[in-house]
């Protein structure tokens, strides 16, 4: 997984629980990492490992923990690191979802073996969307965070339901989002 990731957890981790619950998080983890380049790749299961050390340091489910992460990201560690991807990415939430499939294929172009997510998109006449969501890495959680995270970055509420999940056995995830 991208440092980024990574980065963006220790941020959060330091922001909402403070440097001495980040070091706890380190060594629960197992990770030995002095600091995450944005740009490298680091081992999936480092960052399970960091998620799962988050929700015991911070005594919050993985599920939740996971949810946090993907709105703190949007708001913090993407919108700081990407500025000129955000800009690029639409002007409204709809927009900046759409663009899920060209922004990770421009991020990892230069990533060997990456293995970004991908999106399919189904405009429902009633406005609402719906996001399928197909990764190995079956981070839902995460999914739903970043949405969320979109919504308020874009000052609109967005409700989301999940209609299907990898975990639980479909094929892909798919999140009906509710603009309003």
């Amino acid at each position: 997984m991208k440092g980024i990731i990574n980065k963006g957890i220790q941020e959060l981790v330091e922001a909402k629980f403070g440097e001495e619950a980040w070091d706890k998080v380190k060594e629960l983890a197992k990770c030995e990492e002095p600091f995450f380049s944005a740009s490298e790749d680091y081992p999936d299961q480092m960052t399970l490992d960091l998620a799962k050390a988050v929700s015991e340091v911070s005594g919050l489910d993985l599920e939740t923990v996971m949810v946090e992460f993907g709105k703190f990201w949007v708001l913090n560690t993407g919108a700081e690191s990407y500025p000129t991807f955000f800009k690029l990415a639409g002007k409204t939430a709809r927009e900046f979802l759409l663009s899920m499939n060209k922004v990770h294929k421009y991020v990892t172009k230069s990533i060997v073996n990456a293995k970004p997510p991908n999106f399919k998109y189904e405009e429902l006449p009633d406005g609402r969307l719906l996001m399928h969501y197909q990764s190995e890495r079956r981070l839902c959680p995460v999914l739903r965070g970043l949405i969320l995270g979109v919504g308020i970055y874009f000052n609109k509420e967005l409700q989301i339901q999940e209609t299907a999940c990898m975990n639980n056995g479909a094929p892909q995830c798919t999140m009906e989002i509710t603009f309003s």
